[in-house]
């Protein structure tokens, strides 16, 4: 469901192609960095070396831009490397990188000092000093980590101590739920809504506006995180779907039908008001705003198919985005601008793709079931979905460069409508 069903309503590198049934789906010849990770502690610490090795490998590795090598390749420990580096040691085994830690206890928290080493330049590339005050040392603790060595490499942010929000579809009800970046660490934040799609976090963090239904009425609720009190924001006769907050979290955009047919509108929350965006007879629904908030791209059947268009909040200035194929829906703009994510279809099959915003570069990125819901990472680099497979929902995520779509969510979870936190 979320916003593909809505449209129900309308009846750096050479590229490489791998052929799926209808859709050329894009692969590059990225290679990731081969990284070698050690950390040690001279006072011991064995349960929680072991922990944060795992934590930051596995986030590394889950980027794609990096594979951690196998420790039994390692000619040396991580304490003889504390007083003498012999770089020949790492560029026999192919290492690209290699990151050594110390970790520290302290009075009050930890304290990890990591170095990172190019062997093959043979010289120290960055020096780095991380701290925690908490006595247990929790995964976010080794997400930081993680993110400092992904910028340092990649010259990016990163996103290992994002949250991705999510709909857990049970029978008649759905739970709102909160995940870290690699799927673990899930928890419900608000239990019990009625057909509950397209949630979407505040610039903020504090509040979510969503799709729910009440009295068996669909409408736009905003949820507060902290204390969980829900809000109705509409409730209009017919359509109330597909909310976004814009980049600055002043409006909320949305589609009616209220009009006579859908519609987007804009929601002001200084003044607590509505306006009409788009005027036209076709369908207009799914918008999703650019990150400087000067355009909503949507998604309208207004040139006889679902196609993506944008149009200028200023101006009012419309353009086409989508240039091929005959369906066309849910975009969402990537967190740079330059492109935008959206679910495409052939012959019933579905794909994720990615376009430059003049609707060039057009990019599949991954195929599957009944795709919807695209969503990026906050730095661009990595797009979430959902796909039905044996009849419920997952939520996939698949490189924008390409390569394989791999599952976040248990086989045994429902899982769709995900939300990358920004």
């Amino acid at each position: 469901m979320l916003k593909s069903c809505m449209l129900l309503l309308l009846s750096f590198l050479f590229i490489g192609k791998v052929f799926a049934v209808e859709f050329e789906v894009y692969q590059s010849t990225y290679k990731p960095l081969n990284m070698a990770f050690l950390i040690a502690s001279k006072d011991g610490y064995a349960e929680q070396v072991q922990n944060l090795t795992r934590t930051i490998t596995s986030d590394l590795n889950s980027s794609r831009s990096f594979q951690a090598l196998d420790p039994l390749s390692y000619l040396v420990n991580a304490e003889d490397l504390a007083s003498n580096i012999d770089y020949a040691d790492w560029r026999i085994i192919g290492a690209d990188i290699l990151v050594v830690a110390a970790l520290l206890k302290q009075e009050k928290g930890w304290q990890v000092t990591l170095q990172v080493h190019n062997p093959f330049s043979q010289k120290l590339l960055d020096k780095q000093v991380l701290t925690q005050h908490d006595e247990v040392i929790g995964r976010n603790f080794g997400h930081r980590i993680a993110d400092y060595i992904y910028n340092q490499q990649t010259g990016l942010p990163s996103y290992f101590t994002s949250q991705i929000v999510f709909v857990h579809r049970k029978k008649d009800r759905s739970d709102l739920m909160m995940m870290s970046h690699d799927g673990e660490d899930m928890s419900a934040v608000g239990k019990g809504f009625t057909l509950l799609l397209s949630p979407d976090l505040s610039p903020d963090r504090s509040t979510i506006v969503l799709n729910t239904y009440v009295n068996k009425r669909p409408r736009l609720e905003l949820f507060d995180i902290q204390s969980g009190q829900r809000q109705k924001l509409a409730q209009f006769k017919g359509l109330n779907s597909t909310p976004e907050f814009s980049p600055d979290g002043r409006f909320i955009a949305a589609a009616f039908s209220y009009t006579g047919n859908s519609e987007i509108h804009i929601y002001d929350l200084e003044n607590k008001k509505w306006r009409q965006f788009t005027h036209n007879k076709g369908i207009d629904t799914t918008p999703t705003w650019s990150p400087d908030g000067k355009w909503i791209a949507f998604t309208s059947n207004r040139s006889g198919s679902p196609q993506i268009y944008r149009k200028s909040v200023e101006d009012g200035e419309v353009r086409r985005v989508s240039l091929e194929a005959n369906y066309n829906t849910s975009p969402v703009w990537a967190p740079i601008g330059d492109r935008i994510a959206f679910v495409t279809k052939k012959d019933w099959e579905y794909a994720i793709a990615t376009v430059h915003i003049d609707g060039t570069g057009l990019r599949y990125l991954a195929t599957g079931q009944r795709i919807e819901s695209p969503t990026w990472s906050p730095n661009g680099q990595m797009i979430l979905y959902a796909a039905e497979e044996l009849g419920r929902k997952h939520i996939y995520n698949v490189p924008i460069w390409g390569g394989e779509a791999k599952r976040m969510t248990p086989r045994n979870l429902d899982a769709s409508d995900p939300t990358w936190l920004r």
